[in-house]
């Protein structure tokens, strides 16, 4: 059974909700069709004309990047619109594209978090959390011949997990409470019960099975419980808590496990990032530092992309070093002034460990085994250094 668009789609809204990502961003599919099939998938940063030519050499069928390939509202769609012209081929081409951005950030593909393991940092949490995940308490009444098959389906549907992101990560799945009890009903009208007769009170073996879930997948667990349940009508309670799930944010911050001069890091921060590059790239990481190479080194900070509005959050947080990239020349004279440093990466590389990341996430899972996953050769960075 050919694997379609909406598929894959549902696998990285598992881990990047499209929900999570900012109101000004424009996430998701974005050309194509969600019931068209695919054999292939290219994992890229960025939508450009050599990306699109690989695709079509390589036979895709759907392009996933990181960066949405529209921003702003389109007011024709004629090839000589420079915004229009990349979409339109993919549409002339059969290729769908989809982008996870800053839902993708917030997750724990993103490349702070990559980075921050590659750096072996101690202690790593979320650097701005922007969210903290409601826990719903899921109470469902099932006959007691049928409660395996309906535990199995909320599985699916990713009931029992634990925390799956972020540094509280549980090693633990299926996790459930059942007790068994004796389920009444009266079946009147048109009902057509499976158990029972009209009119008559209805006395069944039922088993109570309760599971925790972040409010996010309510719609999802809700969808599948009534399809798997053998009930016209299903008995369950979906109870709000005061308990707290995952929290999601920006940027992650932990701590070196022994001090470190600000100059020798900087040579473990380029070798860190040529190591997590998914290709083989002929240019090397370039990491501009603002700071005293003298300086030691404790804590740390991460936002890949463009950070140079998390300064005052650095500070505020005793950062001692923040690595992120897109630094303008008066946030870092501001930082320098406020004894903070910073190394500057740049965005590509900043950010091109998530589309490794994102790429092994998709190849390890079991929906997809079907799909081939390709990393483009293509991806590349608008800067050059060039030796004068």
């Amino acid at each position: 059974m050919p694997v379609s668009v909406g598929l894959i789609a549902q696998t990285i809204e598992k881990i990047a909700p499209k929900a999570w990502a900012e109101e000004w961003d424009n996430v998701g599919l974005l050309v194509g069709d969600f019931a068209a099939p695919v054999e292939r998938i290219l994992v890229t940063l960025d939508a450009t004309p050599e990306v699109l030519q690989e695709a079509r050499e390589k036979d895709v069928q759907l392009i996933i990047a990181h960066h949405p390939i529209l921003f702003r509202a389109l007011k024709n769609l004629r090839s000589d619109n420079q915004g229009a012209r990349l979409p339109i081929q993919m549409i002339q081409s059969g290729i769908a594209y989809y982008a996870a951005h800053t839902n993708l950030d917030q997750s724990s593909l993103s490349s702070s978090w990559s980075l921050g393991r590659a750096l072996e940092l101690e202690k790593m949490e979320h650097f701005k959390i922007s969210h903290t995940e409601k826990l719903v308490k899921l109470v469902a009444f099932i006959p007691k011949d049928h409660a395996e098959e309906v535990r199995q389906a909320l599985v699916k549907a990713g009931v029992g997990e634990g925390i799956t992101d972020g540094p509280h990560a549980s090693e633990y799945a299926e996790c459930f409470f059942a007790g068994e009890g004796t389920g009444m009903f009266r079946p009147l009208g048109e009902a057509q019960p499976i158990i029972g007769e009209i009119g008559e009170l209805t006395r069944v073996e039922e088993i109570r099975l309760e599971s925790i879930i972040p409010e996010h997948r309510i719609d999802r667990v809700v969808k599948a419980l009534k399809k798997a349940h053998p009930y016209e009508e299903p008995a369950y309670d979906l109870i709000p808590l005061y308990n707290t799930g995952a929290s999601r944010g920006y940027g992650i911050m932990g701590y070196l496990k022994e001090p470190e001069s600000l100059g020798s890091f900087s040579l473990k921060l380029s070798a860190s990032l040529k190591k997590l590059a998914p290709i083989s790239l002929a240019e090397e990481p370039t990491v501009r530092i603002s700071g005293s190479p003298e300086q030691t080194l404790r804590k740390i900070a991460i936002v890949n992309g463009s950070g140079g509005s998390f300064i005052s959050k650095a500070l505020f947080k005793g950062v001692d070093l923040l690595i992120t990239g897109d630094v303008s020349h008066h946030e870092a004279l501001d930082a320098l002034e406020a004894g903070l440093s910073i190394m500057d990466m740049g965005h590509f590389w900043g950010e091109i460990p998530m589309v490794k990341a994102l790429a092994e996430y998709l190849k390890g899972e079991k929906a997809l085994a079907e799909v081939e996953v390709i990393i483009s050769e293509k991806m590349k960075n608008p800067w050059r250094t060039l030796n004068t």
